[in-house]
């Protein structure tokens, strides 16, 4: 092959290689402006954050939701500035607890006949190179410690200077997650982070990690399934538990070997930030496992949030206090009870402790160990608020309190105002509400039952005894008609709490219905009999049983024969369809029999006990 192929063979491949590499860099500026790695988003809400946590670690479309580990194939500079423009702030840092590191961004002025100004970042070494002036080491030194030294090194350059360092962006580093957390790894994080959000984004649960979960929980279900290893391992080694975060007992290793203990349920429940610390560069998380067998406590009684909390080594009885939300009105925090057991021979001590004075700090607060019970008791006597409420027809009805065991029908009927003239004494009620100590009872079908357990009710007369359980209410039995229209002091009860007292209004109607032409309300006028209201009604019908017409009194229901009784505004008239021949069947008849053997055995023992009488 002469010179001139080879030249115009070199001229070919460097244009396939130029076209080649053209169309592959198109290619990854595409795929990178489709993935959005630097799209922000608002940090209002943690879903945003989450969001751009899980697009921000990885360049390739199907591993988008792979994690938050930090992929090696993206411009670092351009990450850490989004980084940092996401970093949410709780407020001004303060200069005494915040530690400079490297990356920490400052702005370092320098006020005299001409101003100067400097951008300055933290080495990786921990210096601040300041132009003209030198390094400065700033290792280990906190904000308001570094900005005193830089001053004094400045002014020993510029002299009759006024110099001002400061903190522009705090810096991005990484720490470690590990223990029982969703996806244990490395975090970005700032110093103006605390260790609960870092935490929190080694649990967020991304759709891979699921996917490998239901795939690593398909692949041991197999092998459970599988019965040579189920004998060969078994049954207890191949039981699955499943792992729950401690709260309480998390530990932050630092770099200089110092280890922090971390205490969110503490943190949450006083807000004191000496429970969940700012994080620091390296810093090592460490999330135990939950242990309630024997790791606990017990908070129950007169305390907003009774429950089983997990014990931490600092617990004392005012911490767990503060745990619980505080005290209800009636805890007597002069006499908490706590309950301590010992472990080895079983034995328990009680020990009374006066909550109220380590509170005021008249006392020393008391230490608690793991497996303590502390109860707080309620005040004795406790006087409790007290209420009674007022329906219907009273001149001012509503909710009125009490005096226990004192305040009766007529004292409150009075405090109401009186009743109106449409009120109806013949229908008013009192319905008490009683909370049993047996939560069991308040279910009518386990109280009905044990009602009638021990009893020798036949099947008829059980079938009506479930239908009285059924429409059974807690009724107080006054007659207010007694009460308060011929004074009768019988029904004059104390009310209890949580009484409501129903004052119906007059219906001034008398309702027809059953074997009638028009059944339906007739308006009530006085002195006119039930006969009145059957004649507006249309008269009852020829399928009607006129002899067993009953009237239904208003309020109590009952069921009375119209000679017996005067109409009332309320009542009702019941006129019955008389049975047809081809109806009676065997139990109409041996029902029938059965009354007239009754009627007919009753007058024979008359008879016979007055012939015996008459020997």
């Amino acid at each position: 092959m002469n010179m001139k192929k080879i030249i115009i063979l070199l001229f070919l491949l460097n244009g396939l290689f130029s076209q080649y590499y053209s169309q592959t860099v198109t290619e990854q500026q595409e795929r990178q402006t489709n993935t959005n790695i630097l799209k922000t988003y608002s940090t209002s809400d943690t879903k945003s954050l989450q969001k751009y946590y899980q697009n921000l670690f990885s360049t390739k479309k199907d591993e988008k939701e792979k994690g938050l580990m930090p992929s090696f194939d993206i411009e670092k500079d351009k990450l850490l500035e989004k980084l940092r423009e996401l970093i949410p702030m709780e407020g001004p840092v303060d200069p005494n607890t915040y530690y400079v590191g490297p990356g920490d961004l400052f702005n370092l002025s320098i006020w005299s006949d001409i101003p100067v100004t400097f951008s300055l970042i933290v080495s990786p070494e921990g210096t601040l190179i300041i132009p003209t002036v030198g390094v400065v080491d700033l290792t280990g030194k906190k904000l308001a410690e570094a900005k005193l030294l830089v001053e004094k090194k400045t002014n020993d350059i510029y002299k009759n200077s006024n110099v001002t360092l400061t903190l522009l962006i705090p810096r991005v580093f990484s720490v470690s997650v590990g223990g029982v957390v969703s996806n244990p790894g490395n975090y970005y994080a700032s110093a103006v982070q605390r260790a609960d959000q870092a935490i929190y984004l080694a649990n967020l649960e991304t759709k891979v990690s699921m996917g490998d979960l239901s795939k690593v929980n398909k692949e041991e279900n197999q092998l459970i399934n599988r019965s040579d290893l189920v004998q060969y391992f078994g049954n207890d080694e191949l039981k699955k538990e499943k792992l729950e975060m401690s709260l309480r007992n998390i530990k932050i290793l630092r770099k200089n070997g110092d280890t922090l203990d971390v205490d969110l349920v503490r943190y949450y429940a006083t807000g004191n930030v000496d429970y969940n610390p700012f994080l620091l560069d390296g810093d090592q998380i460490f999330v135990p496992n939950l242990d309630l067998e024997a790791n606990f406590i017990t908070i129950s009684g007169a305390v907003r949030l009774e429950g089983t909390y997990e014990y931490s080594k600092y617990d004392s009885i005012s911490s767990v206090f503060n745990i619980a939300q505080g005290p209800t009105a009636l805890a007597d925090l002069e006499n908490v009870n706590l309950y301590r057991t010992n472990f080895t021979d079983g034995r328990i001590e009680k020990h009374i402790i006066n909550l109220a004075g380590i509170l005021n700090h008249s006392l020393p607060d008391f230490k608690l160990e793991a497996g303590d019970k502390i109860i707080f008791r309620k005040k004795y006597p406790r006087e409790a608020s007290l209420d009674v409420t007022i329906k219907g027809e009273v001149i001012s009805p509503g909710l009125y309190p009490i005096l226990k065991d004192k305040t009766t029908i007529k004292d409150l009927i009075q405090e109401a105002g009186g009743f109106t003239s449409d009120a109806s004494l013949a229908e008013a009620k009192i319905i008490r509400f009683t909370d049993p100590l047996d939560k069991a009872l308040n279910n009518p079908d386990y109280k009905r039952l044990e009602e009638i357990r021990m009893s020798d009710l036949n099947a008829r007369t059980r079938e009506y005894y479930n239908f009285e359980s059924a429409i059974k209410r807690d009724y107080a039995a006054v007659n207010f008609i007694e009460l308060f229209e011929k004074n009768n002091e019988a029904y004059n009860i104390p009310l209890q709490n949580g009484d409501i007292i129903l004052i119906p209004p007059k219906q001034k109607t008398i309702y027809v219905y059953g074997q009638v032409l028009y059944p339906g309300y007739y308006q009530y006028i006085e002195d006119k009999d039930y006969e009145y209201y059957l004649n507006l009604a249309g008269g009852t019908s020829d399928m009607a049983d006129d002899s067993e017409i009953k009237i239904v009194k208003v309020g109590s229901h009952n069921w009375l024969d119209p000679e017996d009784t005067k109409m009332e505004s309320g009542d009702a008239i019941w006129v019955p369809r008389d049975i047809d021949p081809r109806d009676k069947n065997f139990d109409f008849y041996f029902s029938w029999f059965q009354n007239t053997i009754a009627v007919v055995a009753g007058v024979a023992t008359v008879v016979l006990t007055v012939i015996l009488a008459s020997k």
